[in-house]
Formats: C-alpha cells, sequence, structure tokens
C-alpha cells in the first residue's frame, strides 16, 4: 500500500516537471520564422547546408576541380557525375542530383582542392524532380562576375556590334 502511494507521487512529481516545461515554451516568444512575411537575415543561415556548388579560382567563372573523381567516390547516394574535359584537368560536366543528396559532407571533406562547398540556398523551390539536378558549372558561370566570352562574341564586339547572350539555366540536360 506504501509502495502504491509512493510510485503515485513520483508519477505526479514527473508531470509537474512535464507541465513546467510545457508552460515556459508555451509563454516564450516564437521562434518561427513566417517565410512570405519574413525572411531569416544572413548572420543566421552561415551555418546552413543547402545543395552544393563549386568554389571560382578567379573571377573568370573557373572552376577550382581538377576532375580527380573523388568527390563522386566518397558520395554514398550517388548524386554526383563528373567528367573531365578535353584540355587539362577543368571538368567538363559536373551534374549534381540534389534529390539523392544526404548533405552528409563526405564529398566535400574528400575533395583535395576544395572546389566544392554547401550554399547557403534557403529558400530553394523546384516545380518538378528534374528541376532540382543541378548543372553546376552552368551555375558557377552565372555567378561569375566577369564570364568568359566564347570567340564569336569577342570578335563581334571588337568590331563595334552588339552581341546578346542567352541567359544560362540552372537545370541539368535531359
Amino acid at each position: 500500500m506504501i509502495k502504491a502511494i509512493i510510485d503515485n507521487l513520483k508519477g505526479l512529481y514527473s508531470l509537474l516537471v512535464g507541465l513546467s516545461i510545457t508552460g515556459r515554451f508555451f509563454v516564450s516568444p516564437q521562434k518561427t520564422t513566417h517565410y512570405p512575411r519574413q525572411v531569416d537575415d544572413p548572420e543566421c543561415l552561415k551555418s546552413y547546408r543547402g545543395p552544393l556548388e563549386l568554389v571560382p579560382a578567379d573571377d573568370t567563372g573557373q572552376s577550382k576541380c581538377i576532375s580527380c573523381q573523388m568527390c563522386v567516390r566518397a558520395c554514398p547516394g550517388h548524386c554526383l557525375t563528373v567528367t573531365k574535359g578535353d584540355k587539362g584537368k577543368a571538368p567538363k560536366v559536373y551534374l549534381y542530383d540534389f534529390t539523392l543528396c544526404c548533405l552528409c559532407a563526405a564529398c566535400v571533406e574528400s575533395c583535395p582542392t576544395g572546389a566544392i562547398r554547401f550554399s547557403h540556398k534557403v529558400y530553394l523551390v523546384a516545380p518538378s524532380r528534374e528541376a532540382l539536378h543541378l548543372d553546376l558549372l552552368a551555375d558557377l558561370l552565372a555567378r561569375a562576375p566577369n564570364p568568359p566570352q566564347p570567340k564569336a562574341e569577342a570578335e563581334a564586339e571588337g568590331e563595334g556590334n552588339q552581341v546578346l547572350a542567352a541567359p544560362v539555366t540552372g537545370e541539368a540536360p535531359a
């Protein structure tokens, strides 16, 4: 009988502790960001792991990647595809399937040149899964402040003709 009373008092104490924790969080200010009306400041997002991006080597949009395939071998989700280019060590194709990525950082840690990193793209939205198959070389070129120009465009600009470049999309070729 005394054991049953003691067990009931222990259960009541446990219930009161749980209710006090719930009560404290109930009256504390809300920490939720209401997205359309509010956005997080960039200072809070420094540690956020978004989709991968290539690190530029310079202002022309060239990558630090040497096509060593270490990131492809280290990735447990098999979400990276790297194809060596014809000239030098620069990759010709660098595709990333964000739908398969588990954001484990194995590829980032295995890269000997530090050519890939996590982006801070918090508000990434896609209409379909195929839109999350990203071409990281095209994305790097779009982010470059001084992108290289093809020969035909450079010659046309030298003659005084104005040539408009087509916008680069972030989608991988189908």
